[in-house]
């Protein structure tokens, strides 16, 4: 089913906020429920059969060990790409950097992996729910020194960040003595290492009367955590916090009051806020299109959904995306990645051009590329803008990859000091000695790719599968058809991995 162009734009966008993106299989059922239905379908995963789930558990007792944080790590990006409930996911990522919890001092990655399934679990359901459940999580409560939490000793690490980083915000109204009164009615959690689990020793709670956030009681953790969501400073953090991630940077008074009340009249509801969001002006803005940078997690999930690719074709993805900056199950600190402009630098858009060459180089290795121009027309079935794909035999020599890039001289994009600026590259002098290796070769051999196109549609099919929704600049486009023109004309399909290279380092796919 085509959608008209603007509501396409919409779509993709939607897609890409609240998920990773679409893989070509999926553009004609989303079409089909168009905006209002593909809203729904992602509000509800529950509604949406977890097959994914199934093959994990099948293949989990050979595939993957949830003991050993690496493996966990390619599991949850396995998910990711391949999940049919996208904002499920997406939260789950979204609260695993709320609730930054770092492996590097819970030394255990099946707890890591239970704070992972719990984030999962409550992705979309009521705040202080979660928040109870985070309290009684083993990994958090080791990451947060819970254990050390007494009677006559309280220790205030958890009752501090759930005020400054997880609830309220730094300098929305809460004392110390706040705090110190918060450590008092958590002590007595503690993580039992025989059962592996959150355990409440009575003997080591404090019963004495506490008063929190002006209120005075007996208090027990929950007390007090139903104290700390009722409060108005929390409805507005988290609020703001959801629209930065979900929107653009610069929120407006009415925005963050909008969602803050829908967090009180929903009860709490994250599904309910998400609506909100989703539905909004706003968010279909031109203040929101394309106006977030993508963190490697997006970045890499994003593009190996839209190119329909197998994580076999890059090994392993998870030592991909940490050398991004964003280590999966290991935050840097308590408040988590930053994310906006400080995910790029130098070095990691270096990460980002060895993985767009690698990714490239491995479809075209595989075979694959002959079919891209057919499958990935968003809004059409394969072959939708009649752009014709033949494979003629195997070629004997080296491919026509991302050796021919240096006549493209195309942009690639850095971060210095808030403002984006361009860095030329030029072919594959990429190396990636701060990246983990070099940038993997092209194969020796690769298939002749007949392409019946113009150079004008290949780009303008490859950007728009890539980038749906956004227009690229007179000189980005020349630039790219520049470069399938470029040499033989008979080679044209054998250009494709440069082509994807471009594109990926183009400072315009660096942005969601």
């Amino acid at each position: 089913m085509a959608l008209p162009s603007p509501e396409k734009r919409k779509l993709a966008h939607l897609l890409r906020r609240a998920g990773f993106g679409v893989r070509p299989d999926e553009w004609e059922e989303y079409s089909r429920l168009g905006l209002a239905g593909t809203t729904q379908r992602l509000l509800h995963p529950e509604t949406v059969p977890d097959n994914l789930e199934a093959i994990l558990k099948s293949i989990g007792g050979d595939y993957v060990d949830f003991e050993n944080l690496d493996s966990i790590k390619q599991w949850w990006l396995y998910r990711m790409v391949h999940t049919k409930r996208p904002l499920e996911e997406k939260m789950t990522l979204f609260w695993h950097n709320h609730f930054a919890t770092a492996n590097y001092k819970v030394n255990s990655a099946s707890l890591m992996w239970q704070q992972n399934q719990l984030f999962r679990t409550h992705a979309l359901g009521d705040f202080r729910t979660l928040l109870q459940a985070v309290a009684r999580d083993a990994a958090m409560l080791i990451w947060l020194d819970g254990g050390q939490n007494r009677n006559g000793a309280p220790n205030e690490n958890f009752a501090r960040e759930v005020m400054e980083l997880f609830t309220m915000g730094v300098g929305s109204g809460y004392t110390e003595k706040d705090i110190q009164e918060a450590a008092r009615s958590l002590t007595g959690w503690r993580y039992d290492e025989a059962t592996k689990s959150f355990i409440f020793d009575a003997g080591a709670h404090d019963d004495g009367e506490k008063t929190v956030l002006g209120q005075t009681g007996n208090f027990y953790s929950d007390d007090v955590l139903d104290i700390v969501a009722r409060q108005p400073a929390t409805a507005h953090f988290l609020s703001t916090k959801l629209f930065k991630f979900f929107v653009h940077d610069d929120p407006g008074p009415a925005d963050i009051a909008k969602l803050s009340q829908v967090y009180f009249k929903s009860g709490y509801s994250i599904r309910a806020m998400l609506e909100s969001i989703f539905t909004s002006p706003v968010f279909y803005s031109e203040a929101a299109f394309f106006a977030k940078v993508k963190s490697p997690v997006e970045f890499t999930v994003m593009t190996m959904r839209s190119l329909n690719a197998n994580m076999s074709m890059v090994a392993p993805l998870a030592s991909v995306v940490a050398g991004m900056g964003q280590e999966l199950f290991n935050p840097p600190n308590v408040k988590g990645w930053l994310e906006g402009r400080d995910w790029i630098n130098g070095r990691t858009l270096l990460a980002r051009v060895n993985f767009a060459i690698q990714l490239a180089d491995e479809l075209n290795r595989h075979g694959a590329l002959q079919h891209l121009l057919a499958d990935l027309t968003p809004g059409n079935k394969a072959g939708g803008n009649n752009v014709a794909v033949t494979q003629a035999a195997a070629m004997n020599g080296p491919a026509m990859g991302t050796a021919s890039m240096q006549g493209a001289n195309m942009q690639g994009a850095t971060m210095q000091g808030g403002t984006m600026t361009t860095a030329t590259m030029n072919g594959p002098a990429m190396s990636g000695a701060d990246t983990g290796g070099a940038a993997k070769q092209p194969p020796t051999t690769a298939p002749v790719i007949s392409i019946t196109a113009s150079p004008e549609r290949v780009v303008d099919t490859l950007w728009d599968a890539l980038l749906t929704g956004h227009t690229p600049t007179a000189k980005t486009r020349s630039l790219l058809i520049n470069y399938l023109y470029e040499g033989d004309e008979k080679q044209l399909g054998n250009k494709l991995p440069g082509l994807i290279n471009l594109i990926l380092a183009a400072p315009e796919y660096q942005l969601a």
